[in-house]
């Protein structure tokens, strides 16, 4: 339970809000989250981006990219050794929360946008609760392996 003072509720928290009540100000750990990546082998990334889904301003994202897709290129081999050119490689599923307390999520077969309250983290499972007062629980483990029907 968060203090008097907003601090944070647990050493597990990214996303929290602070004082008393739930209109407190949200809060945010990024360190720790760029932390816990590290320690599961996840990508941590940050950029700033327009995201029209979450607002119409630039906002500072962080990521956890837990598999990546490559598009794009062309192979060229020579000699028995063969190199793709012109490929490039973008996020297929992951976590990017924004500034403001904005979720998007993508999965293998669907994608979502949330706004959260707290999030916090229990070993390879991101717990957390909307804005709407819904809970969520996500396995990480999911999001890194690949379903055997999936081309990219």
């Amino acid at each position: 339970m968060a203090g008097i003072f907003g601090s944070k509720p647990s050493n597990s928290h990214v996303i929290w809000r602070s004082g008393r009540d739930d209109n407190g100000k949200k809060r945010f750990d990024f360190e720790y989250l760029e932390l816990w990546a590290a320690q599961f082998g996840v990508d941590y990334e940050t950029w700033s981006r327009v995201d029209h889904d979450r607002g119409d301003e630039p906002r500072q994202q962080h990521a956890c990219v837990f598999r990546w897709a490559k598009r794009g290129g062309q192979e060229l081999s020579i000699g028995g050794e063969t190199w793709t050119m012109g490929a490039s490689k973008k996020p297929r599923t992951f976590i990017e929360i924004d500034e403001a307390g904005m979720v998007r999520l993508r999965g293998w077969t669907s994608e979502t946008t949330l706004d959260v309250d707290e999030l916090l983290i229990d070993g390879t499972t991101l717990k957390l609760r909307t804005a709407a007062g819904q809970t969520k629980s996500l396995d990480v483990n999911k999001l890194a392996r690949k379903p055997d029907s999936d081309s990219s």
